[in-house]
């Protein structure tokens, strides 16, 4: 296969050519150059024309439609050849005959042409009318006005050179009408004004089509070449992140009895997200401030005393995105981190969270969503290495990071079904505020398929809104919680202004309070 540098190079020279007015030859004579390599590599285009038409279109066609306008020796003969000789001569078609064929009724059923060429046998031959029609349809100006070459397609019989004997032959230019001679003969102009409307009708479709392909193949190359530099991105992660998750103070912890538990939901971090000053309700969000609040849930944590588990809820969106983006690549954001600034940020505030909690709690039980809809694949990334850091640093705390949109746990016979609320690829809106029919069913029907419906207390909890609501049915209650961010700017001049903090789930016993920590 031809390297696209390659392509771009014979594009790149052939509108050299183009300017210079010379012909190939005379412009490789005039630069002192053998034009032997460029044939060569013309002949290497066509023979593999279909191939690089479907990966270079508009290259492609254009490196063949600049090469028809160049008065060179190329053009008069067929790439397909293996060799091209230096002193090749041309002949000069100036003896052709063309020639109707009738039937005893005197109707055209047929086109004879026969070219002569100098050294060379006749190009000989009869069109048939279907043949013809196609002709003048496709290549007038008031048909379908294509090139040449590419109606030469339909006719493999003959080589290109040879298809444009046959229309000098029979004097078929773009200025000719869109009707082959029969056609005139045999039809009304009424006729023919309905089957001209018609057959511009079809083209136009076939252009939309050809162009909703065309946008398919671009979109396709697009998404290719950033999944190539997503998978850039991501082996960042392993070269460009350093964490010193040795440096971790652990604890010495004690088992001490109680009867109170902990779950919190931390949700919508956003880290690297970036709030302009001045604006109508100022947010300020750097490392320290969201280690000032982490502090600050820390103390609120501790003053429930001492918990026998306290388990975190790790929502998503704890990444604000990638490349100023979200997941879904649709539009930019103003963030004052970068890619792996953010992933570095996370990983070290988590841990120091914990850090600072595990004296608190006789366990720690942490479950993270798989991503949310603004960090995507990376904060899936991110989240395995926040797991493989605790998991060195804290043996003891177990961590699960669901694989699915939906992840649950059991904990004193209640039901936690997790999620973020909105995933990083399919769904056209998020799970809604308050629970609606629509959701309703959804939810119901993963919990039938997991085998969950019966279970005594089910809670569905979700972030992505950036607020706190419940909202319940027979089956289980449907909680969004807060958002450790807050609100953006966009939010706060186009919604709302949002509490920033954390909701949680407090057992006594086996009695249930919820409530939040706001602006922490």
């Amino acid at each position: 296969m031809i390297k696209e540098s390659t392509i771009n190079k014979t594009l790149e020279l052939l509108k050299l050519i183009k300017q210079s007015g010379l012909t190939t030859s005379g412009y490789f004579k005039s630069i002192g150059k053998n034009p032997s390599y460029f044939y060569v590599r013309l002949s290497n285009i066509r023979k593999d024309y279909y191939t690089l038409r479907e990966k270079y279109p508009e290259i492609i066609e254009e490196i063949l439609e600049l090469n028809d306008s160049i008065g060179n020796r190329e053009n008069l003969v067929s790439f397909e050849e293996e060799e091209i000789k230096e002193d090749q001569v041309l002949d000069t078609d100036e003896r052709v005959t063309s020639s109707y064929v009738r039937n005893v009724d005197g109707k055209i059923v047929g086109y004879k042409f026969e070219v002569f060429r100098r050294d060379n046998t006749p190009v000989s031959g009869v069109l048939t009318r279907e043949e013809m029609q196609c002709i003048y349809r496709l290549y007038s100006y008031y048909g379908a006005s294509i090139t040449q070459r590419e109606i030469s397609r339909y006719f493999p019989d003959y080589s290109l050179v040879d298809f444009k004997r046959i229309l000098r032959a029979f004097n078929i230019t773009k200025a000719s009408g869109p009707f082959a001679p029969h056609m005139y003969e045999e039809k009304t102009e009424e006729e023919l004004k309905e089957i001209h409307l018609r057959e511009k009708e079809n083209d136009f479709l076939k252009k939309i089509e050809k162009d909703e392909l065309k946008d398919l193949q671009s979109t396709a190359v697009k998404l290719a070449r950033k999944n190539r530099e997503l998978e850039e991105t991501i082996q960042q992660l392993s070269e460009g992140i350093s964490i010193n998750v040795d440096s971790q103070e652990i604890p010495e912890i004690k088992f001490i009895d109680s009867d109170k538990s902990l779950i919190i939901h931390l949700a919508d971090m956003h880290i690297g997200a970036k709030c302009e000053s001045n604006t109508l309700y100022p947010n300020p969000y750097d490392y320290n401030e969201i280690k000032r609040r982490l502090d600050k849930l820390t103390e609120s944590i501790a003053s429930f005393g001492r918990l026998d588990t306290l388990i975190i809820n790790l929502l998503g969106d704890s990444l604000d995105g990638m490349d100023n983006q979200t997941a879904r690549r649709d539009h930019f954001m103003p963030q004052q981190m970068d890619n792996v600034q953010q992933v570095e940020t996370f990983l070290d505030l988590v841990l120091n969270f914990v850090s600072a909690c595990r004296p608190l709690a006789n366990k720690i039980k942490i479950y993270c969503v798989k991503c949310g809809n603004h960090g995507g694949i990376w904060e899936y990334t991110a989240n395995i290495a926040l797991q493989c850091a605790i998991n060195k640093v804290f043996p003891d705390i177990e961590f699960t990071l669901f694989k699915d949109f939906f992840g649950w746990y059991n904990f004193k016979d209640h039901i936690f079904v997790c999620c973020h609320g909105k995933d990083e690829k399919f769904m056209k809106k998020a799970l809604p505020l308050n629970l609606d029919e629509k959701s309703k069913v959804m939810i119901h029907e993963w919990l039938t398929e997991n085998k969950l419906i019966g279970a005594k207390d089910i809670h569905f909890i979700k972030g992505d809104l950036h607020s706190n609501a419940l909202s319940s049915c027979r089956l289980f209650d449907y909680r969004n919680v807060l958002s450790l961010f807050g609100a953006s700017d966009y939010s706060n001049y186009n919604f709302s202004r949002n509490s920033y903090g954390v909701s949680y789930d407090l057992f006594i016993g086996d009695n249930r309070t919820i409530g939040t920590f706001e602006n922490l």
